[in-house]
This record gives C-alpha cells, sequence and structure tokens, in this order.
C-alpha cells in the first residue's frame, strides 16, 4: 500500500497539486466548508434568505412600483447568493461591513460604477428595513461610505440623428405611424420607458396636448408635447381603430395587444438600424431631452418636475453633457477678455 503524500515530496505534479490544495482547505473557516459528508444546516429565522420574502411583503405594502420591488430583490438575491459562494454567513446577525463591502468590491470587477452604486442604495434599503423590523440592532451599513461614480455626461442624440429615425417611419401602414408617434413622443417629452408604454387612452388630454404618466413611486404628472407630435399621435389614433385589439385600452399596441417595454426596445434597435444610428434606446432619448432643456435655457425646477425627479442631482446627471455648451456659450455672451 503506497503511503499519502507529504507536503515535503515534490517528486511527482500530483502530490504537488495535493499539498497546495490541503494547504488551503486548511486555511478556510470551519464555518465555510462543511464536510461533504455533513447534511446541511437548517435555516435560522435570520438567516437573509428566509427575511428576503419579509421585505418584500414591505415592499408592496408601501405601494411600490413593481420594477422598483423587483430591482430591490434582485440585488438582496445577488447578495445572498454572493455569501453563499464564498462561504460567508447568511445570517443577517453575523453580515458585517466586511462582507459587504467586499461584496461590492467583488461586483466593480465586473459591472459598472453606476451599478455597483446601486447595488449599495438596495442594500441600504434593505438593512434599514432589517432594523426597523428588530432583526438587527446595529446597520452594518452604518459606517460605510456610498462609491464613488465618476461624472460622465451621458449619451445624447444629434438632432439629425432623430430626423434620420423618423425618416424610417414614412408610410401609412400602422407600424409606421406608431412607430413615428412612439419616437416623436420618447424626443419630446423624455419620458421613461415604463412610463411611455403605461399610458392608456384617457391619459391623453388632446385639448392642452398633454400626456398623464405614472411614474416611479407611483407618482402621476402632466408632460406636455408639441405640435409636431400631436399630429403624429393623431395619424397613429386613426390607425389605431383598424387594429385588431383597438378595444383595449391601452395607448400603444403591438401585433398581439399591448406594446411592452421589450417590443418598445427592439423597435428602437431596428429603427436605428435602418436609419443608421447606433446605440438606440429608450433612455438615450430621456438624456436628449434633458440635455437640449438645459443647452435651450430652460429652468432646472421646471426639467425636474417634467422629467418626474425629486434631486437636483439628478438634473446634474443628465445635464452634464450640456453643461461644457452652456459654459462656452456663456463666455461668449459675457466677452470677458473685451473689457480691458
Amino acid at each position: 500500500m503506497g503511503s499519502s503524500p507529504t507536503c515535503g515530496t515534490t517528486r511527482q505534479d500530483a502530490r504537488i497539486q495535493s499539498c497546495t490544495a490541503l494547504k488551503q482547505a486548511r486555511t478556510v473557516h470551519t464555518s465555510q466548508v462543511a464536510p461533504r459528508t455533513t447534511a446541511p444546516p437548517s435555516l435560522t429565522i435570520d438567516d437573509l434568505s428566509v427575511l428576503l420574502p419579509s421585505w418584500r411583503m414591505h415592499l408592496r405594502a408601501r405601494n411600490l412600483a413593481a420594477g422598483t420591488i423587483s430591482s430591490y430583490m434582485t440585488v438582496g438575491t445577488t447578495l445572498l447568493d454572493w455569501l453563499r459562494e464564498q462561504g460567508m454567513p447568511t445570517a443577517v446577525t453575523a453580515v458585517h461591513r466586511e462582507h459587504l463591502e467586499a461584496f461590492l468590491a467583488s461586483l466593480s470587477e465586473r459591472v459598472s460604477a453606476a451599478t455597483v452604486a446601486k447595488h449599495y442604495r438596495s442594500m441600504q434599503q434593505l438593512f434599514r428595513f432589517l432594523v426597523d423590523d428588530g432583526e438587527l440592532t446595529i446597520n452594518p451599513m452604518e459606517r460605510m461610505r456610498a462609491p464613488v461614480v465618476p461624472v460622465q455626461p451621458p449619451d445624447v442624440f444629434a438632432d439629425e440623428e432623430v430626423e434620420r429615425l423618423v425618416a424610417t417611419t414614412k408610410g401609412q401602414s400602422f407600424e409606421n405611424r406608431r412607430d413615428a408617434a412612439l419616437i416623436r413622443f420618447l424626443d419630446d417629452t423624455g419620458g421613461r420607458a415604463a412610463e411611455l408604454i403605461g399610458l392608456t387612452l384617457e391619459d391623453i388630454d388632446h385639448n392642452i396636448a398633454v400626456a398623464h404618466v405614472l411614474g416611479k413611486g407611483r407618482r402621476r404628472r402632466a408632460v406636455p408635447y408639441g405640435p409636431k407630435t400631436a399630429d403624429a399621435l393623431r395619424r397613429y389614433l386613426r390607425a389605431r381603430t383598424q387594429h385588431p385589439q383597438a378595444a383595449l385600452p391601452y395607448l400603444w399596441l403591438g401585433k398581439k395587444g399591448k406594446l411592452t417595454e421589450s417590443g418598445l426596445r427592439q423597435m428602437l434597435e431596428r429603427r436605428g438600424k435602418d436609419a443608421g444610428v447606433s446605440n438606440v434606446y429608450p433612455h438615450r432619448f430621456r438624456h436628449t431631452f434633458a440635455h437640449n432643456w438645459l443647452l435651450n435655457g430652460g429652468q432646472e425646477q421646471d426639467l425636474m418636475r417634467l422629467a418626474g425627479w425629486n434631486s437636483p442631482q439628478m438634473v446634474g446627471r443628465y445635464g452634464a453633457s450640456a453643461a461644457q455648451e452652456r459654459a462656452l456659450e456663456a463666455h461668449r455672451r459675457m466677452n470677458l477678455g473685451n473689457r480691458l
């Protein structure tokens, strides 16, 4: 019978690898790796997997939007899965600041800084809930600082790019008239995709050219639109009367019924390909709307109300692309060099 390899043996690569694995296993805390012959321990009532469904119920009780709840739960589940993969504790009383910082650090290796910051904010909501609900006496995020997100000007459309997109919708077919109205509506209002798709026929006030959208936090606001958008919308609604699902209350229809966000994105990608315009997606119109509003001297408070923002930080973020152009124009107007 051969003896087991020892760590001092270097004759064969297999023995070297065995020794390396043995040393690594010895450095892992016993609570992190359970023997294969041992049954997994039963979950405690303070385990994150037990508390996440309770958090979902709490979020639903607050009447948050379904998309917001889904986003929060995705972050909570991602954190739980990562803790398990790393052999870290999942009982919330054993989750400490260093665990959460390690999670965010691992995220930063594969996603953008903005996405890491989004996870941080969602985790803040989770652990505040756990404290308020009495599951924790100390919030492990209390002394954590938010990840730094470099300010980058958002991507915006040039006017001629939007014109090329609209040009692809020429024709009297239902799809052409719908897509023309959609593109103009996105460009004219800067509305979110979910707000746009959620519109019903009753949400449009044609007399004053205003759409009443349901925004984040289930807050309703009035969104005005201009004459060209009104014309495109009128032509679409005329074509809509011939749609097999015209009796549905939703404003925007697809082939089989209500147009979905996925259908909207696919349409924009298709129109972008036809127009030779890259990176055509709904939120880019929102960036462009904020950019053009500020570039043309619009007030930030008015932009906040039209866009449905509660924080001026969002104005700064979305308006970053126009800041340099506004600064240059202000310098030209002041003409400081000629004062001497």
